[in-house]
Protein backbone atom coordinates (compact mmCIF):
# COMPACT_ATOMS: atom_id res chain seq x y z
CA UNK A 1 0.00 0.00 0.00
CA UNK A 2 2.72 2.50 1.26
CA UNK A 3 4.69 1.74 -2.51
CA UNK A 4 1.37 2.47 -4.04
CA UNK A 5 0.78 5.67 -3.02
CA UNK A 6 4.22 7.19 -3.03
CA UNK A 7 3.98 6.58 -6.60
CA UNK A 8 0.62 8.46 -7.86
CA UNK A 9 2.14 10.45 -10.40
CA UNK A 10 0.77 12.53 -13.44
CA UNK A 11 4.46 13.26 -14.47
CA UNK A 12 6.83 10.61 -16.07
CA UNK A 13 10.43 11.10 -15.81
CA UNK A 14 10.88 12.22 -19.53
CA UNK A 15 7.85 15.26 -18.89
CA UNK A 16 9.95 16.35 -15.54
CA UNK A 17 13.01 16.62 -17.55
CA UNK A 18 11.20 18.45 -20.42
CA UNK A 19 9.39 20.91 -18.02
CA UNK A 20 12.52 21.38 -16.06
CA UNK A 21 14.31 22.34 -19.47
CA UNK A 22 11.55 24.70 -20.40
CA UNK A 23 11.81 26.37 -17.70
CA UNK A 24 15.51 27.09 -17.75
CA UNK A 25 15.12 28.53 -21.10
CA UNK A 26 12.40 30.85 -20.32
CA UNK A 27 14.56 32.01 -17.51
CA UNK A 28 17.60 32.45 -19.60
CA UNK A 29 15.54 33.74 -22.70
CA UNK A 30 12.74 35.68 -21.76
CA UNK A 31 13.69 36.11 -17.64
CA UNK A 32 11.65 37.83 -15.00
CA UNK A 33 11.44 41.37 -13.90
CA UNK A 34 12.77 41.95 -10.31
CA UNK A 35 12.07 45.83 -8.61
CA UNK A 36 14.60 45.54 -6.17
CA UNK A 37 17.93 47.29 -6.25
CA UNK A 38 19.65 44.75 -3.77
CA UNK A 39 17.96 41.32 -5.44
CA UNK A 40 18.91 43.04 -8.91
CA UNK A 41 22.85 43.70 -7.75
CA UNK A 42 23.44 39.83 -6.04
CA UNK A 43 22.01 38.38 -9.44
CA UNK A 44 24.14 40.57 -11.53
CA UNK A 45 27.33 39.76 -9.62
CA UNK A 46 26.54 36.21 -9.86
CA UNK A 47 26.51 36.32 -13.77
CA UNK A 48 22.93 36.94 -14.57
CA UNK A 49 22.05 39.27 -17.25
CA UNK A 50 20.85 42.58 -15.59
CA UNK A 51 19.34 45.08 -17.21
CA UNK A 52 19.17 47.53 -14.37
CA UNK A 53 16.74 50.24 -16.37
CA UNK A 54 13.82 47.68 -17.39
CA UNK A 55 14.43 45.16 -13.68
CA UNK A 56 14.61 42.17 -16.38
CA UNK A 57 16.83 39.60 -15.43
CA UNK A 58 17.73 36.89 -17.27
CA UNK A 59 19.34 33.92 -15.68
CA UNK A 60 22.04 31.35 -16.98
CA UNK A 61 21.15 27.82 -16.46
CA UNK A 62 23.66 27.00 -14.37
CA UNK A 63 22.66 29.38 -11.79
CA UNK A 64 19.05 27.51 -11.57
CA UNK A 65 20.79 24.31 -11.67
CA UNK A 66 22.77 25.75 -8.19
CA UNK A 67 19.76 26.23 -6.74
CA UNK A 68 18.89 22.57 -7.70
CA UNK A 69 21.91 21.09 -6.09
CA UNK A 70 21.77 23.01 -2.94
CA UNK A 71 18.39 21.80 -2.05
CA UNK A 72 17.18 20.28 1.40
CA UNK A 73 14.72 17.42 1.18
CA UNK A 74 13.91 18.42 5.03
CA UNK A 75 12.91 21.78 6.71
CA UNK A 76 11.51 21.49 10.27
CA UNK A 77 8.90 24.08 11.42
CA UNK A 78 8.59 24.41 15.18
CA UNK A 79 5.56 25.13 17.39
CA UNK A 80 6.33 27.19 20.27
CA UNK A 81 5.35 24.03 22.33
CA UNK A 82 7.45 21.37 20.98
CA UNK A 83 4.93 19.11 20.65
CA UNK A 84 3.96 20.76 17.76
CA UNK A 85 7.24 20.79 15.78
CA UNK A 86 6.96 19.46 12.53
CA UNK A 87 9.73 17.71 9.83
CA UNK A 88 8.93 18.67 6.31
CA UNK A 89 10.36 15.38 3.63
CA UNK A 90 9.70 12.81 5.38
CA UNK A 91 6.67 11.23 4.10
CA UNK A 92 4.21 12.75 6.52
CA UNK A 93 0.96 15.03 5.22
CA UNK A 94 0.53 18.29 7.08
CA UNK A 95 -2.55 20.71 6.72
CA UNK A 96 -1.84 24.37 7.42
CA UNK A 97 -5.09 26.19 7.12
CA UNK A 98 -5.58 29.12 4.14
CA UNK A 99 -4.63 32.53 4.33
CA UNK A 100 -5.00 36.42 3.09
CA UNK A 101 -9.05 36.76 3.48
CA UNK A 102 -10.21 40.10 4.02
CA UNK A 103 -13.42 39.36 5.61
CA UNK A 104 -15.45 37.47 7.96
CA UNK A 105 -18.24 35.19 8.56
CA UNK A 106 -19.77 36.96 11.72
CA UNK A 107 -20.32 33.41 14.04
CA UNK A 108 -23.42 35.04 16.03
CA UNK A 109 -24.97 36.84 13.19
CA UNK A 110 -24.31 35.09 9.98
CA UNK A 111 -23.43 38.54 8.45
CA UNK A 112 -20.39 38.39 6.30
CA UNK A 113 -18.22 41.75 7.34
CA UNK A 114 -14.85 43.05 7.40
CA UNK A 115 -11.98 41.30 9.09
CA UNK A 116 -10.50 42.57 12.68
CA UNK A 117 -7.73 41.30 14.89
CA UNK A 118 -9.97 39.91 16.96
CA UNK A 119 -10.95 37.66 13.90
CA UNK A 120 -6.85 36.60 13.69
CA UNK A 121 -6.85 35.72 17.70
CA UNK A 122 -10.12 33.78 17.39
CA UNK A 123 -9.20 31.86 14.11
CA UNK A 124 -5.59 31.11 15.85
CA UNK A 125 -7.09 30.27 19.10
CA UNK A 126 -9.52 27.47 17.20
CA UNK A 127 -6.63 26.04 14.98
CA UNK A 128 -4.73 25.49 18.36
CA UNK A 129 -7.54 23.20 19.56
CA UNK A 130 -7.94 21.39 16.08
CA UNK A 131 -5.75 18.59 16.20
CA UNK A 132 -6.02 17.69 12.30
CA UNK A 133 -4.48 21.67 11.05
CA UNK A 134 -0.78 21.56 12.47
CA UNK A 135 0.09 24.85 11.07
CA UNK A 136 -1.90 28.28 11.39
CA UNK A 137 -1.57 30.67 8.32
CA UNK A 138 -2.87 33.84 8.92
CA UNK A 139 -6.37 33.69 7.56
CA UNK A 140 -7.24 36.94 7.74
CA UNK A 141 -6.12 40.69 7.92
CA UNK A 142 -6.48 42.75 10.69
CA UNK A 143 -8.57 45.68 9.17
CA UNK A 144 -9.23 47.82 12.41
CA UNK A 145 -5.46 48.32 12.90
CA UNK A 146 -3.21 50.74 10.99
CA UNK A 147 -1.94 49.92 8.01
CA UNK A 148 1.33 50.42 8.40
CA UNK A 149 1.55 48.21 11.39
CA UNK A 150 -0.94 45.92 10.40
CA UNK A 151 0.66 42.91 9.98
CA UNK A 152 3.15 43.15 13.38
CA UNK A 153 -0.42 43.79 15.03
CA UNK A 154 -1.03 39.87 13.10
CA UNK A 155 1.92 38.41 14.39
CA UNK A 156 0.97 39.63 18.27
CA UNK A 157 -2.20 37.90 18.04
CA UNK A 158 -1.29 34.55 16.35
CA UNK A 159 1.84 34.22 19.01
CA UNK A 160 -0.60 34.81 21.96
CA UNK A 161 -3.51 32.73 20.58
CA UNK A 162 -1.66 29.49 19.31
CA UNK A 163 0.77 27.01 20.37
CA UNK A 164 1.72 25.62 16.51
CA UNK A 165 3.61 26.85 13.98
CA UNK A 166 2.53 30.34 12.10
CA UNK A 167 2.80 31.21 9.04
CA UNK A 168 2.64 35.05 7.65
CA UNK A 169 4.03 37.02 5.59
CA UNK A 170 5.15 40.58 5.19
CA UNK A 171 5.69 43.32 2.17
CA UNK A 172 9.04 45.58 3.49
CA UNK A 173 12.48 45.06 4.88
CA UNK A 174 11.29 46.91 8.13
CA UNK A 175 8.44 44.55 8.73
CA UNK A 176 10.05 41.17 7.67
CA UNK A 177 12.43 43.00 10.17
CA UNK A 178 10.04 43.68 12.99
CA UNK A 179 8.11 40.36 12.58
CA UNK A 180 11.52 38.32 13.04
CA UNK A 181 12.31 40.26 15.89
CA UNK A 182 8.99 39.55 17.30
CA UNK A 183 9.56 35.91 16.18
CA UNK A 184 12.93 35.77 18.14
CA UNK A 185 11.34 37.52 21.01
CA UNK A 186 9.24 34.48 21.85
CA UNK A 187 12.16 31.60 20.89
CA UNK A 188 14.05 33.50 23.74
CA UNK A 189 16.33 35.14 20.94
CA UNK A 190 18.03 35.20 17.69
CA UNK A 191 20.15 32.06 17.84
CA UNK A 192 17.44 29.88 19.17
CA UNK A 193 14.96 31.14 16.53
CA UNK A 194 17.36 30.07 14.00
CA UNK A 195 17.44 26.85 16.05
CA UNK A 196 13.73 26.44 16.40
CA UNK A 197 12.01 28.33 13.37
CA UNK A 198 8.26 28.84 15.29
CA UNK A 199 7.63 31.40 12.43
CA UNK A 200 8.09 30.77 8.47
CA UNK A 201 7.73 33.33 5.81
CA UNK A 202 5.46 33.16 2.71
CA UNK A 203 6.32 35.24 -0.31
CA UNK A 204 4.33 35.24 -3.23
CA UNK A 205 5.74 36.36 -7.36
CA UNK A 206 3.50 38.32 -9.02
CA UNK A 207 2.54 36.39 -12.00
CA UNK A 208 3.54 36.26 -14.44
CA UNK A 209 7.51 36.05 -14.27
CA UNK A 210 7.46 39.61 -11.65
CA UNK A 211 9.01 39.58 -8.20
CA UNK A 212 7.75 42.73 -6.84
CA UNK A 213 9.67 45.03 -4.42
CA UNK A 214 8.05 44.54 -1.16
CA UNK A 215 7.90 40.48 -1.68
CA UNK A 216 11.63 40.92 -2.16
CA UNK A 217 12.37 42.83 0.29
CA UNK A 218 11.17 40.29 2.63
CA UNK A 219 12.99 37.42 1.05
CA UNK A 220 16.47 38.81 0.89
CA UNK A 221 15.95 40.00 4.71
CA UNK A 222 14.63 36.62 5.95
CA UNK A 223 17.60 34.44 4.03
CA UNK A 224 19.78 37.10 6.12
CA UNK A 225 18.34 35.60 9.59
CA UNK A 226 17.99 32.67 7.88
CA UNK A 227 14.34 32.47 8.54
CA UNK A 228 11.81 29.73 6.42
CA UNK A 229 10.51 30.73 3.33
CA UNK A 230 8.18 29.55 1.24
CA UNK A 231 8.15 30.83 -2.41
CA UNK A 232 4.58 30.26 -3.54
CA UNK A 233 3.28 30.91 -6.70
CA UNK A 234 -0.21 32.31 -7.46
CA UNK A 235 -0.81 31.67 -10.89
CA UNK A 236 -4.19 31.75 -13.18
CA UNK A 237 -4.40 29.93 -15.86
CA UNK A 238 -5.87 31.62 -18.88
CA UNK A 239 -5.04 34.93 -16.85
CA UNK A 240 -1.77 35.29 -15.65
CA UNK A 241 -0.20 32.08 -16.94
CA UNK A 242 -1.30 29.79 -20.37
CA UNK A 243 -4.88 28.26 -20.58
CA UNK A 244 -3.14 24.77 -20.86
CA UNK A 245 -2.25 23.02 -17.40
CA UNK A 246 1.37 22.19 -18.73
CA UNK A 247 2.10 25.93 -19.42
CA UNK A 248 0.88 26.76 -15.91
CA UNK A 249 2.69 24.52 -14.17
CA UNK A 250 6.22 26.07 -16.48
CA UNK A 251 5.69 29.51 -15.33
CA UNK A 252 4.81 28.00 -11.90
CA UNK A 253 8.22 26.37 -11.65
CA UNK A 254 10.14 29.34 -13.51
CA UNK A 255 8.45 31.93 -10.60
CA UNK A 256 9.37 29.78 -7.71
CA UNK A 257 13.09 28.53 -8.67
CA UNK A 258 13.65 32.26 -9.51
CA UNK A 259 11.93 33.46 -6.40
CA UNK A 260 14.59 30.38 -4.24
CA UNK A 261 17.65 31.95 -6.37
CA UNK A 262 17.22 35.32 -5.18
CA UNK A 263 16.93 33.68 -1.73
CA UNK A 264 19.59 31.50 -1.77
CA UNK A 265 22.30 34.06 -3.61
CA UNK A 266 21.48 36.59 -0.04
CA UNK A 267 22.71 33.72 1.84
CA UNK A 268 22.61 29.71 0.88
CA UNK A 269 21.54 28.17 4.12
CA UNK A 270 18.26 29.96 4.31
CA UNK A 271 15.31 26.87 4.75
CA UNK A 272 13.67 26.66 1.33
CA UNK A 273 10.09 25.65 0.85
CA UNK A 274 8.58 25.47 -2.69
CA UNK A 275 5.10 26.39 -3.17
CA UNK A 276 2.53 26.84 -5.47
CA UNK A 277 -1.25 27.39 -5.50
CA UNK A 278 -2.36 27.86 -9.08
CA UNK A 279 -5.92 27.77 -10.20
CA UNK A 280 -8.05 28.07 -13.26
CA UNK A 281 -9.96 30.98 -14.47
CA UNK A 282 -13.96 30.94 -15.58
CA UNK A 283 -13.51 31.85 -19.10
CA UNK A 284 -17.24 30.83 -19.76
CA UNK A 285 -19.30 33.65 -17.74
CA UNK A 286 -16.38 36.44 -16.65
CA UNK A 287 -12.59 35.79 -15.80
CA UNK A 288 -13.16 34.77 -11.88
CA UNK A 289 -11.20 32.15 -10.40
CA UNK A 290 -12.67 28.81 -10.10
CA UNK A 291 -12.24 26.44 -7.23
CA UNK A 292 -12.40 22.71 -7.04
CA UNK A 293 -11.61 22.10 -10.72
CA UNK A 294 -9.61 18.54 -11.68
CA UNK A 295 -7.49 20.39 -13.55
CA UNK A 296 -6.42 22.72 -10.38
CA UNK A 297 -5.65 19.45 -9.08
CA UNK A 298 -3.38 18.41 -11.98
CA UNK A 299 -1.41 21.81 -11.66
CA UNK A 300 -0.88 21.15 -7.82
CA UNK A 301 -0.19 17.52 -7.69
CA UNK A 302 2.23 18.40 -10.66
CA UNK A 303 3.62 21.02 -9.00
CA UNK A 304 4.62 19.15 -6.15
CA UNK A 305 6.39 15.90 -8.11
CA UNK A 306 8.51 18.39 -9.56
CA UNK A 307 9.28 19.90 -6.16
CA UNK A 308 10.11 16.30 -5.02
CA UNK A 309 12.48 16.02 -8.31
CA UNK A 310 14.49 19.31 -6.72
CA UNK A 311 14.35 17.68 -3.58
CA UNK A 312 12.24 20.76 -2.21
CA UNK A 313 9.84 19.90 0.46
CA UNK A 314 6.51 21.49 -0.80
CA UNK A 315 3.39 23.48 0.23
CA UNK A 316 0.81 23.15 -2.63
CA UNK A 317 -2.94 24.51 -2.37
CA UNK A 318 -5.51 22.47 -2.09
CA UNK A 319 -9.25 23.13 -1.76
CA UNK A 320 -11.10 21.49 0.49
CA UNK A 321 -14.13 22.28 -0.74
CA UNK A 322 -15.67 24.85 1.38
CA UNK A 323 -19.42 25.10 0.17
CA UNK A 324 -21.27 28.08 0.62
CA UNK A 325 -25.24 28.19 0.90
CA UNK A 326 -25.29 29.05 -2.65
CA UNK A 327 -22.37 26.61 -3.88
CA UNK A 328 -24.28 23.49 -2.39
CA UNK A 329 -22.40 19.97 -1.34
CA UNK A 330 -21.39 19.02 -4.72
CA UNK A 331 -18.25 22.22 -4.18
CA UNK A 332 -17.51 20.19 -1.42
CA UNK A 333 -17.45 16.88 -3.10
CA UNK A 334 -14.84 18.69 -6.06
CA UNK A 335 -12.73 20.06 -3.63
CA UNK A 336 -12.72 16.97 -1.47
CA UNK A 337 -11.17 14.96 -4.68
CA UNK A 338 -8.45 17.50 -5.18
CA UNK A 339 -7.26 17.30 -1.59
CA UNK A 340 -7.04 13.65 -1.53
CA UNK A 341 -5.10 13.64 -4.61
CA UNK A 342 -2.48 15.86 -3.40
CA UNK A 343 -2.20 13.70 0.00
CA UNK A 344 -1.91 10.22 -2.36
CA UNK A 345 0.78 12.31 -3.94
CA UNK A 346 2.79 12.94 -0.52
CA UNK A 347 2.76 16.52 -0.99
CA UNK A 348 4.36 17.78 2.70
CA UNK A 349 1.82 20.71 3.35
CA UNK A 350 -1.96 21.27 2.11
CA UNK A 351 -2.75 24.59 1.97
CA UNK A 352 -6.32 25.65 2.05
CA UNK A 353 -9.29 25.09 4.62
CA UNK A 354 -10.84 27.74 6.54
CA UNK A 355 -12.01 30.09 3.92
CA UNK A 356 -15.04 30.91 1.73
CA UNK A 357 -15.67 33.19 -1.06
CA UNK A 358 -13.27 32.53 -3.15
CA UNK A 359 -10.73 32.45 -0.58
CA UNK A 360 -11.70 35.86 0.50
CA UNK A 361 -13.70 35.16 3.66
CA UNK A 362 -12.89 33.73 6.79
CA UNK A 363 -15.54 30.82 8.47
CA UNK A 364 -15.15 29.69 11.78
CA UNK A 365 -17.22 27.07 10.42
CA UNK A 366 -15.31 25.90 7.92
CA UNK A 367 -12.39 25.66 9.92
CA UNK A 368 -14.29 22.84 11.60
CA UNK A 369 -15.43 21.09 8.88
CA UNK A 370 -11.88 21.30 7.17
CA UNK A 371 -10.24 19.94 10.24
CA UNK A 372 -12.61 16.71 9.93
CA UNK A 373 -12.12 16.35 6.06
CA UNK A 374 -8.59 17.17 7.17
CA UNK A 375 -8.38 13.82 9.74
CA UNK A 376 -10.56 11.96 6.78
CA UNK A 377 -8.11 12.50 4.14
CA UNK A 378 -5.01 11.87 6.40
CA UNK A 379 -6.44 8.66 7.45
CA UNK A 380 -6.19 7.84 3.81
CA UNK A 381 -3.07 8.44 3.37
CA UNK A 382 -1.87 6.27 6.41
CA UNK A 383 -3.23 3.23 4.02
CA UNK A 384 -3.57 -0.15 5.68
CA UNK A 385 -1.22 -1.74 8.34
CA UNK A 386 -0.85 -5.72 7.96
CA UNK A 387 0.40 -6.85 11.11
CA UNK A 388 -0.16 -10.55 12.86
CA UNK A 389 -2.25 -8.14 14.84
CA UNK A 390 -4.36 -6.29 11.80
CA UNK A 391 -4.74 -9.33 10.55
CA UNK A 392 -6.61 -10.89 13.36
CA UNK A 393 -6.05 -14.60 12.49
CA UNK A 394 -6.39 -16.22 15.97
CA UNK A 395 -9.61 -14.06 16.52
CA UNK A 396 -11.08 -15.30 13.08
CA UNK A 397 -10.61 -18.60 14.27
CA UNK A 398 -11.73 -18.38 17.77
CA UNK A 399 -15.06 -16.73 16.15
CA UNK A 400 -15.81 -18.61 13.51
CA UNK A 401 -18.08 -19.59 10.92
CA UNK A 402 -21.15 -17.32 11.97
CA UNK A 403 -19.56 -15.51 15.31
CA UNK A 404 -20.18 -12.04 15.96
CA UNK A 405 -16.73 -9.60 16.35
CA UNK A 406 -18.48 -6.47 18.34
CA UNK A 407 -18.02 -7.29 21.58
CA UNK A 408 -14.57 -9.01 21.40
CA UNK A 409 -12.07 -7.07 22.63
CA UNK A 410 -9.88 -6.71 20.04
CA UNK A 411 -12.47 -4.92 18.77
CA UNK A 412 -12.62 -2.14 20.89
CA UNK A 413 -8.90 -1.67 21.16
CA UNK A 414 -8.76 -1.27 17.49
CA UNK A 415 -11.86 0.84 16.38
CA UNK A 416 -10.02 4.42 16.94
CA UNK A 417 -6.64 3.15 16.03
CA UNK A 418 -7.93 1.41 12.63
CA UNK A 419 -10.54 4.11 11.87
CA UNK A 420 -10.95 7.74 12.02
CA UNK A 421 -14.65 8.57 12.95
CA UNK A 422 -16.34 12.08 11.78
CA UNK A 423 -17.95 13.51 14.33
CA UNK A 424 -19.76 16.19 12.54
CA UNK A 425 -20.00 14.39 8.86
CA UNK A 426 -22.91 11.99 9.97
CA UNK A 427 -25.83 11.86 8.14
CA UNK A 428 -28.07 10.95 10.79
CA UNK A 429 -27.56 14.00 12.62
CA UNK A 430 -31.31 16.68 12.79
CA UNK A 431 -29.29 19.54 11.85
CA UNK A 432 -27.64 20.74 9.18
CA UNK A 433 -24.27 20.87 8.80
CA UNK A 434 -23.30 23.91 9.18
CA UNK A 435 -25.79 24.17 12.39
CA UNK A 436 -23.04 21.77 14.17
CA UNK A 437 -19.98 22.89 12.87
CA UNK A 438 -21.34 26.56 13.96
CA UNK A 439 -22.06 25.00 17.89
CA UNK A 440 -18.76 22.99 17.88
CA UNK A 441 -16.63 26.37 17.06
CA UNK A 442 -18.26 28.61 19.91
CA UNK A 443 -17.62 25.53 22.28
CA UNK A 444 -14.14 25.85 21.54
CA UNK A 445 -13.92 29.50 21.09
CA UNK A 446 -15.51 29.30 24.94
CA UNK A 447 -13.35 26.96 26.53
CA UNK A 448 -10.14 26.85 25.02
CA UNK A 449 -6.67 28.60 25.68
CA UNK A 450 -3.21 28.12 24.64
CA UNK A 451 -0.69 28.54 27.08
CA UNK A 452 -0.32 31.95 27.45
CA UNK A 453 2.90 34.19 26.51
CA UNK A 454 5.23 34.93 29.30
CA UNK A 455 4.11 38.68 30.52
CA UNK A 456 7.81 39.96 29.81
CA UNK A 457 7.65 38.18 26.24
CA UNK A 458 3.94 39.83 25.93
CA UNK A 459 5.66 43.41 26.85
CA UNK A 460 8.60 43.12 24.44
CA UNK A 461 5.94 42.16 21.30
CA UNK A 462 4.19 45.28 22.76
CA UNK A 463 7.08 47.47 22.80
CA UNK A 464 8.52 46.49 18.82
CA UNK A 465 4.73 47.27 17.45
CA UNK A 466 4.87 50.65 19.73
CA UNK A 467 8.70 51.89 18.21
CA UNK A 468 7.39 50.62 14.30
CA UNK A 469 4.61 52.49 14.73
CA UNK A 470 6.40 55.62 16.05
CA UNK A 471 9.14 55.48 12.78
CA UNK A 472 6.22 54.77 10.28
CA UNK A 473 4.92 58.37 11.83
CA UNK A 474 8.03 59.50 11.48
CA UNK A 475 8.08 58.52 7.51
CA UNK A 476 4.72 60.67 7.07
CA UNK A 477 6.42 63.96 8.41
CA UNK A 478 9.57 63.72 6.82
Amino acid sequence: MQDILENLVFLTSDDLEKIHHATLDVLEETGVRVDQEDALKLLDAAGATVNFKERIVKIPRGLVEEVVKKAKRSVTLCGRNPKNDLRLGEGKVYIMTSSTGLKALDIDTGEIRMSTKKDVADSARLADALDNLHIYSIMVDALDCPNEIMSLEEIDSMFNNTEKHIDTGTLSTDSTKDAIRMAAAVAGSSEELRKRPIIDFMQTPVSPLIHDRGNTESILECAKHEVPLIILNMAQAGGTSPITVAGTILISNAEVLSGMLIAMLANPNVPLIYGTTSIVLNMSISPQPVFGLIESGLISTANAQLAKYYDFPCVIGADFGEATEHSGERTRRLGIIHAMLLALARVDVLYGPGLIEEAKTLSYEEMVIGNEVAGTIMRGVRGVEVTDETLAKNLIHKVGPGGNFLSEKHTLEHLKKDFFIPELLDRKKTKNLMERAREKAKEILATHQPEPLDKSVKEQLRQIIKEAWKREQRKRTN
